[in-house]
């Protein structure tokens, strides 16, 4: 292919990629599923060559996603996030497990049901976060609640994603590769947090001596090779980029350059990265629609249970426990990520985003209506007027 067609093919995929987002966002669709559609559409008439001209982005997308997650924590802010633990639990209990078992009560394949079991656990964080700023509804006493099971969410999600990578690359499951991944998991942690005080004063050194505008370039090489060297030991390159953006201080002229100048190709490579999903995935019909049925329900049921329980045992009232309930259905990117490690749940999964994140992004909407109408304010009434004299 010559390099004119790159260019072309290039800029005409990225024109497409925004055209769709765009016509789908009038609609309320959510960038991911947008993205996700334009993959299943575009394998009609794009060019397979799209593939390897976009392999940067595909490839990259998940360490850019994992390193700007960890930018938004602190060993410090880790540890502190006692009060959304019984939540957080509560939220992995009861969404992981019941769609484990329905999977491999219809399966028997047990590395398909962990990863369909971690497919219904997350809910979206992009597209929660997004429905909050978009409706203005941040300042309602449930959005804290959310936002810190979304938090502990993205903690469990690194932690399975390590031991199934784990378990991705030794070709299966076995007592070996469990502990190995668990032992990996742990010296990582620990690895990290031996590096915080020797990295705080390289990132000083680098303030001092390094022109802005080279940092980007740093940064970036540095998060790529860790991530290269991790996948070569068998060790998740998502939880090396997840603790590389842990260590840097959120204090500091890095933090900020790397805002500015790498948040946008995050954004891109991620992207790329859903309409690759759909577009390089061999999706099709051929799982038992019983069990995506089900899976669904069970998805959407149990998570609703389980936001309403933690909301309660958080401290919130009633109202706002079914207000919150109603607004974390849509499952979305850590779903397709897990999907990604295993062919045979790529097309259940797709399925399965596609119809949560649709109905979590209705329910959102109706969700202030409808607690309010299960839960009305009560009126005060006016005292009773005093017998005339």
């Amino acid at each position: 292919m010559h390099d004119s067609q790159h260019f072309i093919l290039g800029g005409g995929l990225f024109l497409f990629l925004f055209s769709v987002a765009f016509l789908l966002s009038k609609l309320k669709v959510p960038y991911i599923l947008s993205f996700m559609l334009a993959g299943l559409v575009g394998k009609l008439f794009i060019p397979h060559q799209v593939e390897e001209l976009l392999s940067f982005f595909e490839h990259s997308a998940v360490v850019l996603l994992f390193f700007f997650i960890g930018l938004e924590y602190s060993f410090e802010r880790l540890v502190g996030m006692g009060r959304v633990l019984k939540p957080g639990f509560v939220d992995f209990l009861l969404n992981f497990f019941p769609a484990f078992g329905v999977s491999y009560l219809f399966t028997k394949d047990l590395f398909f049901s962990l990863i369909m079991g971690a497919v219904v656990y997350p809910s979206s964080t992009a597209i929660t976060a997004k429905l909050f700023m978009d409706y203005k509804r941040l300042v309602n006493p449930e959005a804290e609640l959310l936002i810190g099971i979304l938090i502990f969410e993205d903690l469990i999600s690194i932690l399975l994603l390590s031991m199934f990578t784990g378990f991705a690359l030794g070709g299966g499951l076995n007592p070996v590769s469990l502990l190995r991944s668990l032992l990996a998991v742990l010296l990582m942690f620990m690895l990290f947090y031996l590096l915080k005080k020797p990295s705080s004063t390289a990132f000083d050194y680098v303030e001092r001596k390094v022109d802005d505008s080279l940092i980007p370039f740093l940064v970036l090489g540095f998060i790529l090779m860790s991530a290269g060297i991790s996948l070569h030991f068998g060790i998740s390159d998502a939880l090396t980029a997840f603790m590389i953006g842990v260590l840097v201080p959120e204090k500091s002229r890095v933090f900020e350059l790397i805002h500015k100048s790498l948040a946008e190709l995050k954004e891109l490579s991620v992207g790329v990265f859903f309409f690759m999903f759909t577009f390089s995935s061999k999706l099709s019909l051929d799982f038992n629609p019983w069990l995506l049925a089900l899976l669904v329900i069970v998805s959407l049921t149990f998570k609703l249970l389980s936001t309403y329980w933690g909301a309660i045992l958080y401290g919130l009232s009633k109202k706002s426990s079914v207000r919150a309930s109603l607004s974390f259905l849509q499952r979305g990117e850590f779903s397709v990520v897990f999907a990604s490690l295993y062919e045979p749940t790529q097309s259940l999964t797709f399925f399965l985003v596609l119809l949560t994140a649709l109905t979590g992004s209705f329910s959102f909407l109706l969700a202030p209506e409808l607690s309010g109408r299960l839960f009305p304010k009560r009126e005060k009434r006016a005292p009773f007027p005093a017998p005339p004299s």
